[in-house]
């Protein structure tokens, strides 16, 4: 059971990089948006799995160990402080409400989204 979390966090961080490579090459912006995008598609496909209710070890390698290796929360930390520390408070703000909230949203959409089917 644990190498299923184990596998599926190494796909999703291997993801989690590509995305951010990618991301930053083509939006060179003082915002972390990768983080950003890879955060909130964490929550709503983590509140989509939620709401389908799988079984446990289906659970276990796309929640916990994909989902989990995908998003980042200390990556977000990490860049807030960034923005707080080289004066930006509007852009840190604006990403903080935006992530925190928007997380709630998309985890929620996720998770109405899985009851239509």
């Amino acid at each position: 059971m644990i190498w299923l979390i184990g596998v599926g966090a190494a796909l999703g961080s291997l993801l989690r990089f590509e995305i951010t490579i990618k991301t930053k090459v083509y939006f060179k912006k003082n915002w972390p948006l990768a983080t950003f995008l890879i955060n909130l598609s964490g929550a709503f496909f983590l509140g989509y799995l939620f709401g389908l209710q799988p079984e446990k070890n289906y659970f276990l390698f796309w929640g916990t160990g994909i989902v989990g290796g995908l998003t980042t929360f200390s990556t977000l930390n990490t860049e807030l402080l960034g923005l707080f520390n080289t004066h930006h408070p509007r852009t840190g703000l604006s990403y903080m409400a935006l992530s925190y909230l928007g997380g709630i949203l998309f985890f929620s959409c996720g998770y109405y989204v899985s009851l239509w089917n």
